[in-house]
């Protein structure tokens, strides 16, 4: 006899989809495997609608809100704006219930919405008078000084060299420049050198036994001699 594993909790958990299946066509409420798909697709089916159920409700109110606001000329964005304009704390669910049951209160609404949007373009076109005689000065005082710096370069322009140079210039130059390179190189930090270039430089500067000596104590020979030149 085939040994058959059915037990307590197998079976509950078998009865648990099959009552979440029932009601459903044919072996799909009946018989566990296909039972088993049905559930488990139309559990994700209601996962997506619980999300979009919110977007279609909202988008309902948002078309009642708007029909009340074109009967009452004014836009919805406007309508929305000036609510909150005058702090108003009322949700699109109960406007769009107003809306559609209560249009006199939805009117007063408006009314309320407009009131606060003079108010508030009011005051931006105080504000436009207020700034333009600034800007208009600092333009002017910009313009002034450009103005004012042409004349000046009219009437000094900017003198030219007359020097010459010498033939014994360009070898003085080469000279300096030979210095320049070697304070450079003395300069440079002995610690982020490499080895092999430690070692060249020991023997630019007449050090014995470089060869043999390791990274620390080049390092210190070159220091030494460097300090005393």
């Amino acid at each position: 006899m085939v040994k058959i594993n059915f037990v307590n909790a197998r079976h509950k958990r078998r009865k648990k989809v099959l009552k979440l299946a029932k009601g459903y066509f044919g072996s799909k409420s009946t018989l566990y495997k296909t039972a088993n798909e049905q559930v488990m697709r139309s559990l994700q089916y209601a996962y997506r609608d619980r999300r979009q159920k919110k977007r279609n409700f909202r988008k309902l109110w948002i078309t009642r809100i708007n029909a009340g606001c074109v009967n009452n000329k004014i836009s919805y964005s406007r309508f929305i704006h000036g609510l909150l304009l005058a702090q108003v704390e009322v949700n699109r669910k109960i406007l769009a219930d107003i809306a559609y049951q209560e249009p006199d209160m939805f009117a007063s609404y408006v009314e309320l919405a407009k009131e606060y949007l003079a108010k508030k373009e009011l005051i931006l076109a105080q504000q436009k008078t207020n700034k333009t005689p600034k800007q208009e000065e600092k333009n002017t005082s910009e313009k002034t000084t450009k103005k004012e710096v042409k004349v000046q370069l009219e009437e000094n322009p900017p003198v030219e060299s007359t020097v010459e140079l010498t033939e014994e210039a360009p070898e003085k130059v080469k000279v300096a420049q030979e210095e320049t390179e070697v304070e450079k190189n003395e300069e440079l930090d002995l610690n982020k050198m490499l080895v092999t270039d430690l070692k060249k430089l020991a023997k630019t500067h007449n050090i014995d036994d470089v060869s043999k000596m390791k990274k620390a104590d080049l390092i210190k020979s070159l220091e030494k001699v460097i300090k005393k030149n």
